[in-house]
């Protein structure tokens, strides 16, 4: 069952990466993106509300749940902020790499709360990782001439916000271990959601627009990224509790790395170059060492 659920969470990665650089080419402006996130958000709440139905397990949840959800969705939303304002400017390969970079979070955190000391392998593999993102960002912009200091911390921030979203993963199973997943789920879409919602209509006023609909193509990719954000987060949190950690997200994120350079290739035009190439392969050692040693 862990075999099949990483296989899932790998394969919805290909929809992610390739919806992913397709709306960050359409949204240009702020009330857009807040109209978009909030239809991202309540649909996955929605697919939430319709598997608890269909489980038939009732809707149990505690404070601790609602908190930890909240935290989720909010890192949620600002890694989705920060993946498309970066792909504007960086390659999909470089953007994988920050965002999977973000398990140093739950390495971090997990020395505090979850008495999960790091090994000197492991520091190693920190460092190793440094060299491999200073490769890629040198092969971004090569392709993308506008990557700046900017774009550099969007990325920072997206690593962030990521590495917060698995700490969430593993508190809910850590916290909550008889807790249900859909139910956190439900929160972690439908809080930021509604949020969201009712932020919409304030960001067209303040820009001075009548809300607008948006695009058919627009629509598509949030239908289509609502899904496979909603399995991922359902499947990774499931799997918090059945595989250990390191073995999870050192898959998971080492597999979307290198997914991504390849989707990036064939549909982006990407080219991998040399430098590139040695810098996934010692960004895909370094998770190896990080999560393993």
């Amino acid at each position: 069952m862990d075999s099949l659920y990483i296989g899932i969470i790998l394969f919805c990665r290909v929809a992610q990466h390739l919806c992913n650089k397709k709306t960050s080419n359409e949204i240009r402006e702020l009330p857009v993106f807040i109209h978009y996130a909030a239809v991202r958000q309540i649909l996955s709440a929605l697919l939430a509300v319709l598997l608890i139905i269909i489980a038939r397990n009732g809707f149990h949840c505690d404070f601790r749940t609602v908190l930890i959800a909240a935290f989720s969705g909010l890192m949620l939303v600002l890694n989705m902020a920060c993946s498309i304002t970066a792909l504007k400017s960086g390659t999909i390969a470089l953007n994988s790499l920050f965002n999977t970079a973000g398990l140093l979070v739950p390495c971090f955190a997990g020395i505090f709360l979850f008495n999960q000391p790091m090994s000197f392998g492991q520091w190693i593999g920190l460092a190793v990782l440094f060299v491999a993102a200073y490769l890629l960002i040198g092969s971004s912009k090569s392709i993308y001439k506008g990557f700046s200091a900017k774009t550099l911390l969007i990325l920072l921030g997206g690593m962030l916000s990521n590495g917060c979203i698995m700490l969430a993963q593993e508190m809910f199973s850590h916290y909550v271990p008889d807790g249900s997943v859909s139910v956190f789920s439900f929160f972690s879409f439908g809080i930021l959601g509604l949020f969201l919602t009712v932020l919409t209509p304030i960001t067209y006023r303040r820009s001075h627009r009548e809300i607008a609909k948006l695009s058919p193509s627009l629509i598509r990719y949030g239908v289509i990224l609502s899904l496979t954000v909603f399995i991922i987060n359902q499947l990774v949190t499931l799997s918090a509790s059945l595989i250990p950690p390191a073995v999870l997200f050192a898959f998971v994120n080492g597999g979307s790395m290198m997914i991504g350079a390849i989707v990036a290739a064939v549909k982006f035009h990407e080219k991998l170059t040399v430098k590139s190439a040695i810098g996934i392969m010692l960004g895909l050692a370094a998770l190896i060492m990080i999560k393993i040693l």
